[in-house]
């Protein structure tokens, strides 16, 4: 049996919440050739400098999860934005859209950061 890391863990419970959205996931930004709508739960850091204050392992984690979708229709960028917010639960989080033409076509960018301790 494998044992995963509890950050491991917490990449796998987000993108099981972000299922509902029905809006296809990566683990990294897709070719240009993938169309919008798309979501990646890209880059992620964490912080254990709380372990030498309790002597147990405390990691803050923090997760950037950034969804792309067409640049057609702001409202449609916001109802997302709120979906996926209620969709990660009870986490601290912020979001912001962007509008974006990084990936070569303008879009809307809906940049999410999500943190949480692991104990």
């Amino acid at each position: 049996m494998t044992t995963y890391s509890p950050s491991t863990f917490i990449l796998k419970e987000l993108h099981d919440r972000l299922e509902v959205l029905a809006i296809p996931i990566y683990f990294k930004l897709p070719n240009s050739d993938v169309l919008e709508p798309f979501i990646v739960i890209g880059s992620n850091s964490s912080d254990t400098s709380k372990t030498a204050q309790t002597g147990a392992v405390i990691e803050d984690i923090t997760v950037n999860i950034d969804v792309f979708l067409d640049g057609s229709s702001r409202t449609n960028a916001e109802e997302i934005k709120s979906k996926a917010l209620r969709a990660l639960g009870r986490r601290n989080a912020t979001a912001n859209i962007i509008p974006d033409n990084s990936i070569g076509r303008e879009v809307y960018h809906v940049s999410i950061a999500v943190s949480d301790t692991i104990y």
